[in-house]
């Protein structure tokens, strides 16, 4: 289930417990899973340069920013 949630195809959708036929000696139980870990630990990242104004590299190291933080940011917002 993770590596599908990862590669974002389509997750099985959950049965309904009540709508299970099962035969004597057979149970249904709930099962979860983390898959918000799993996606974490399956991430990979690369190394990018990037050239930005002096004065708002500055800026920004003034404030103590983060770059790339900065910059995934700047980038899931973009593109959404």
């Amino acid at each position: 289930m993770a590596e599908m949630n990862y590669d974002q195809k389509n997750l099985p959708k959950p049965s309904k417990l009540d709508s299970l036929k099962l035969s004597d000696g057979e149970f249904a139980g709930i099962v979860t899973a983390n898959l918000s870990e799993k996606k974490r630990a399956m991430q990979t990242f690369v190394r990018k340069n990037v050239t930005v104004p002096t004065q708002l590299a500055r800026k920004a190291e003034a404030q103590g920013l983060n770059f790339s933080a900065t910059l995934t940011e700047a980038l899931k917002t973009k593109l959404g």
